[in-house]
């Protein structure tokens, strides 16, 4: 066994060293600032006054009147006073890429005046007062139009919805054809389990939580129980989209947990009694979670779910996943959910969907996507990757194990049975398309919805998000706008989207469903307002409603044409405008970099029959905290990019650290400074340590000068939490006296394992070379003593 290399040994300093620590992205630099927002979008409407609103209908008959019920408040220093509201409307809309325009246009969008309020006497610092504006019959048309509430240069807008007063009976009316409806209500939160995380033997991993935040959205009144209630409400048309991530924390929480800020290190350090007299390097300990009653309920809930389809785990973001390169890690994010979503929840999800947070696939993430194909088990597909390769000699006190080796793919396969991705109409342009759906792939097809629907749709709640799909000349900071306003935005587009697709008479076609995609941290109210007018629109035969399962089947002969390879240069779909919420090529670098180093602690490791644990469920919390630091929940928005920014780096981070430590638990332990041979056929003795739960199977790699050998008899095994001696063979150059080697261990495919140590051998012209200097001295002395003892006897003669 040859190992040649000064080269080797500059790249196994390399690979064994944490991965590169890399500057943060600035989360809202000024290069971005008018991706997020355009500057002639509504400018100067932000200040100290502000006006909300609280209530509203989510629509109207017409002849009836609409009674807001508004928030005025005052933020500034000083009182102000002579306030009047004034309300105006715009056109009536036809298209909701029309009705999304004219929310971000001046207020020259708006020519009918209507009805203004005064707001009696002064309002004080920090006043907020509520009021109720009437709006008359006369000012509301049929129809779906703009409403903007004006008080100075602050503007509340809105979508408002009058549908026609009830006719009488006997009219001869054709009925059109109506859309099919399908609304997907996501079902996922920001899961903060303390980085670090690896698998256990025998018994589960303990739980230990960041914060209590999670448990207090399952308790009853707060927002992931209340999404629940309000599924109950209308489940016709209606699926869940839930994060398996979010469910899988759930279960653990059951069985209790801990709330601290920080992980007891993995493997044990050897310190000596008097230096731990002074210290306390003994982490926070924790307190007992307060929220398992809490989850056992809202998963007793969850299981009776009709319809349920996996979102990405920790709903990543699947573009920078596939932009890391690593096969597992998106495996872990596409085709992990519906298996554990199966044995939680007790359903059958609808399989082999991908649902990006983004909104959109890249060209890289679509050639990934036959990763995607969620029946072929992940842990099942690593050890057969293992094993594709003819066994070899395991070495050291075993000869059956296989090589560690993973073989090199070139792309994802055709996956065994098709896969559908979720993404905007407008992020599909240079492929095969029909109907509603685009041919991305072999086997791989994207299902497309309204992008100004989903632009509406995403921009709701208290942490509306900008999308990337979105015209950016019609992006501005949504917050101007209430959260309450936003929901009848959204309520309304979805009444729009379905008129769209309804031609009445004899010029009636077949129309295209209409695919509802809220916003991944949907809250209540908005929940609440837009399933009502599901409700409404199909007791009003409006719309049908049409299973997830149904609109995902895609039109014959669609899969059956030629799909044409990527060129270079060329794009095909993919986000048509910048998008600012996109993970940064700075974050892409250093999750792959912890990917690989992840992929190699996992295939130096070989499963143990008699250890209840393997070594891919060992690694796999690691992975997954790579996959919630790719989280796309909350960066696309601007009340919490920066946030998301900063946390995403800080798992990073701890993750560098921890896999850090498990490879240092992984070492060499030299003899000593210099190594002394008896003779040439003496052997070199090394001790190798192994502090993982699983036995190591390495091969043992150096550099030294020219003409030096090492051999030694097959491989390294190191017992889970042991060490072993490792005889070596030496051939060393003859001409000089010490010879300095490097040593370190790696995996059979050469990737380095251990950090190098140093070590200089004596050998044997220098051992003959030092007896001989140590002869010379000790007869010099002895001459010298007898030299001595002579004189004196001569002196003592008479």
């Amino acid at each position: 066994m040859t190992r040649a290399l000064v080269a080797a040994c500059a790249a196994a300093a390399v690979c064994v060293s944490a991965p590169t620590v890399l500057a943060a992205p600035t989360p809202y630099s000024p290069e971005t600032r008018e991706a997020w927002v355009n500057p002639m979008a509504r400018a100067g409407e932000s200040g100290d006054l502000r006006i909300d609103v609280t209530r509203a209908p989510d629509t109207i008959r017409a002849g009836e009147e609409m009674r807001l019920v508004l928030t005025v408040s005052n933020s500034s220093d000083e009182a102000v006073s002579d306030l009047f509201i004034g309300a105006r409307r715009g056109d009536p809309t036809w298209t909701v890429e029309e009705a999304r325009r004219v929310l971000a246009l001046d207020t020259g969008a708006y020519p009918w005046a209507g009805p203004g309020l005064e707001l009696p006497g002064e309002l004080g610092p920090g006043e907020r007062r509520e009021v109720t504006l009437v709006l008359p019959p006369e000012f509301l048309p049929e129809g779906t139009f703009p409403l903007l509430l004006q008080m100075g240069e602050t503007t509340e807008r809105m979508l408002v919805t009058v549908t026609p007063a009830p006719t009488a009976g006997g009219e001869d009316v054709t009925a059109p054809q109506v859309p099919g409806l399908t609304v997907l209500l996501p079902l996922t939160a920001p899961v903060d389990i303390v980085p670090g995380e690896t698998g256990r033997a025998a018994e589960e991993t303990p739980l230990i939580l960041q914060t209590e935040q999670l448990a207090g959205q399952l308790a009853p009144g707060g927002r992931l129980s209340g999404l629940l209630d309000v599924y109950a409400t209308e489940q016709r048309g209606t699926c869940l989209a839930v994060d398996p991530a979010l469910v899988d924390t759930v279960s653990r929480m059951r069985s209790g947990y801990t709330v601290a800020g920080e992980r007891p290190s993995l493997t044990k350090k050897t310190q000596r009694l008097r230096d731990s007299w002074f210290s306390d390097d003994e982490p926070d300990p924790g307190v007992p979670g307060r929220g398992a009653a809490d989850a056992a309920a809202w998963l007793e809930r969850l299981q009776g779910a009709g319809c349920v389809v996996p979102l990405p785990w920790a709903d990543a973001d699947v573009n920078a996943v596939a932009a890391t390169e690593d096969e597992w890690l998106f495996r872990e994010a596409t085709a992990r959910g519906p298996q554990l979503l199966a044995e939680e929840l007790g359903v059958t999800p609808v399989g082999n969907v991908v649902v990006p947070p983004s909104g959109y696939v890249t060209e890289q993430a679509a050639s990934a996507l036959g990763w995607a194909d969620q029946t072929v088990s992940v842990e099942e597909s690593w050890e057969a990757a293992v094993a594709e390769l003819t066994p070899q000699p395991a070495g050291v006190g075993d000869t059956s194990l296989e090589s560690t080796h993973i073989p090199d793919r070139s792309g994802a396969p055709t996956p065994g049975a098709p896969v559908r991705v979720l993404v905007a109409a407008n992020s599909v342009w240079g492929v095969p398309q029909q109907d509603n759906h685009a041919l991305l792939a072999p086997g791989v097809t994207a299902v497309t919805y309204s992008p100004a629907l989903g632009s509406l749709l995403a921009a709701t709640g208290p942490v509306p998000r900008t999308t990337g799909y979105s015209h950016p000349d019609w992006r501005f900071d949504y917050r101007l706008d209430s959260p309450a306003a936003r929901a009848v935005t959204a309520a309304s587009a979805v009444r729009l989207a379905v008129r769209q697709q309804t031609l009445p008479g004899d010029w009636a076609q077949s129309p295209q469903p209409v695919l509802v995609m809220p916003a991944p941290l949907l809250d209540v109210p908005t929940a609440g307002t837009l399933l009502r007018t599901v409700t409404t629109l199909l007791d009003d035969a409006a719309a049908t409603p049409l299973a997830l399962a149904d609109a995902l089947t895609p039109p014959p002969g669609l899969e059956q044409q030629p799909v044409a390879p990527p060129s270079v240069g060329v794009t095909r779909f993919g986000s048509p405008w910048p998008d600012p919420a996109a993970v940064s090529d700075t974050e892409v670098l250093r999750a792959a970099q912890q990917t690989r180093y992840t992929d190699d602690l996992t295939r130096m490791m070989v499963n143990e029959p008699a250890i209840q644990l393997d070594r891919y469920d060992f690694t796999l919390p690691l992975r997954r905290d790579i996959l919630m630091a790719l989280t796309g929940t909350s960066r696309s928005s601007l009340a919490t990019r920066d946030n998301a920014v900063r946390a995403a780096d800080e798992r990073l981070d701890a993750n560098r650290r921890t896999l850090q430590e498990l490879r240092g638990s992984v070492a060499l332990i030299p003899p000593g400074n210099v190594y002394t041979r008896a003779s040439e056929s003496s052997p070199l003795l090394i001790v190798a340590e192994n502090g993982l739960p699983l036995p190591v199977d390495s091969d043992l790699a150096y550099s030294g000068p020219e003409g030096a050998t090492l051999a030694m008899n097959g491989y390294v095994y190191i017992p889970a939490h042991g060490s072993i001696t490792v005889p070596l063979t030496a051939d060393l150059p003859a001409e000089e006296s010490q010879t300095h080697l490097s040593l370190w261990l790696a995996t059979r495919d050469g990737s380095p394992i251990s950090t190098p140590v140093e070590i200089t051998v004596q050998t044997r012209a220098g051992i003959v070379g030092t007896y001989g200097v140590a002869l010379l001295i000790v007869v010099g002395l002895a001459l010298a003593l007898l030299f001595r003892v002579g004189r004196h006897r001569r002196r003592r003669r008479p």
